[in-house]
């Protein structure tokens, strides 16, 4: 069965430049980075997708990540920092990763918006209708 590149750093068949490690999280810093402190959190495990990761994992991801935040603004002093995250086709590593990246004024990186241009209000609530949730199905895991 063939391994994913954190499940190689995690064996410590590939080197990475660890910023966290439990037995559950390991966080690096990317090896292609967006700017300097750019940081991918990762459950040990390879869960593919959100949906695959446990609740303990999922949360102890988002613990490390609200910590290295803190960390990597303190270090960098940047003028923000984003988090992204990629399921399905984009996940190109095939296990679920947070990106945790610096970011400041001009740095090029940036959010392109699609052809649909800016919605009304009245259309956005008919659009997302079928996919709105109550607050029970969020504590029970409820579909």
């Amino acid at each position: 069965m063939k391994t994913t590149i954190v499940q190689d750093i995690c064996e410590g068949r590939l080197e990475a430049a660890i910023a966290y490690r439990s037995d559950l999280v390991i966080a690096f810093a990317d090896h292609d980075p967006i700017n300097r402190g750019h940081l991918l959190i990762c459950p040990v495990q390879p869960y593919e997708s959100l949906l695959d990761l446990p609740a303990n994992v999922d949360e102890e991801i988002q613990r490390v990540a609200k910590v290295l935040y803190a960390r990597v603004m303190e270090h960098y002093q940047p003028d923000g920092i984003s988090f992204i995250q990629n399921n399905g086709a984009f996940n190109e590593l095939t296990h679920y990763h947070l990106h945790l990246f610096p970011r400041y004024h001009g740095d090029q990186f940036g959010w392109s918006s699609s052809e649909l241009g800016i919605q009304s209000v009245e259309a956005l609530k008919k659009e997302i209708l079928p996919i709105c949730i109550e607050p029970t199905q969020v504590q029970t895991g409820c579909k």
